[in-house]
């Protein structure tokens, strides 16, 4: 596989970012099923998913902590990884623009750059914990563009209009980490930046479904949150993959097992 780090100046940030890739090229496994010519291919195009991070981590976390490089070189699909920066993956009103800079300026320069199809059907997000709360409010706000939205141990949250989404990294008590990695300012109540109300637009409007898979384990603090956004959705009659898993918490060994799972079973999880 080729694993790729680079770094552009961003429009919706207002400066340089950084992203991991891993791109699909010739390896020993693959030269028993296609020809080096035909792994080259000129005009070539891949699926791709964009997979967010969680909150305090970066563009290199997957890399690091799961086979997340094997495992799209094994299935032959380009696999973004851009750096969070604690964001909540959403546009600031007085700042940068997370949100579009994933699900917009993001995918123009990875198409522009790399051999990946600019198909709905081969586009997917992910992420898990904050990335997947962003991975979903940006999936459901753009179901023109992705086809398949993967929530591992977050979902998108109801903004409940306490405070505005403020990072307090040195803050006491319950504001240690909330601020930086929930949606609770009620400016993003009925907007784009509200994963919920997106959900109801697709459905009032009949707009083309993104294939929405949500995992996460029976010991992850974010369980309950979790299962009202499923109720919710059932509520909707918007169909998604949903698994509790036994004996897991908020811990890598989880993510990468899902990833994995994900990924070599067509981008869907089979259920027990």
């Amino acid at each position: 596989m080729a694993v790729v780090r680079f770094n552009f100046l961003s429009r919706c940030l207002g400066r340089q970012v950084d992203v991991s890739a891993v791109i699909p090229s010739w390896t020993f496994s693959r030269a028993a099923k296609e020809s080096v010519d035909e792994i080259y291919k000129v005009n070539r195009k891949h699926k791709v998913l964009i997979l967010l991070n969680g909150f305090s981590g970066d563009h290199t976390d997957y890399l690091n902590y799961t086979n997340i490089a094997r495992y799209a070189e094994d299935n032959g699909i380009c696999v973004f990884m851009p750096s969070g920066l604690n964001s909540a993956y959403r546009d600031r009103e007085d700042g940068d623009k997370m949100h579009s800079f994933v699900a917009k300026e993001l995918l123009q320069v990875v198409r522009y750059m790399f051999p990946v199809s600019t198909k709905r059907k081969d586009t997917y997000i992910g992420g898990l914990s904050m990335g997947a709360a962003g991975a979903s409010t940006i999936g459901l706000a753009h179901p023109e563009t992705f086809s398949k939205i993967f929530c591992m141990s977050g979902i998108t949250s109801r903004p409940q209009g306490k405070r505005k989404v403020d990072l307090n990294w040195f803050g006491e008590g319950e504001d240690l980490y909330a601020p930086g990695s929930m949606a609770t300012d009620k400016k993003m109540i009925d907007t784009k930046e509200d994963g919920w109300y997106s959900a109801k637009k697709i459905v009032d409007e009949g707009l083309e479904r993104p294939e929405l898979t949500i995992t996460i384990g029976d010991k992850d603090f974010l369980l309950e949150a979790t299962r009202a956004f499923k109720k919710y959705m059932d509520s909707l009659g918007y169909e998604i993959t949903y698994e509790e898993v036994p004996g897991y918490g908020h811990e890598w060994d989880f993510w990468d097992l899902k990833v994995r799972e994900y990924l070599y079973n067509g981008c869907q999880l089979k259920k027990k």
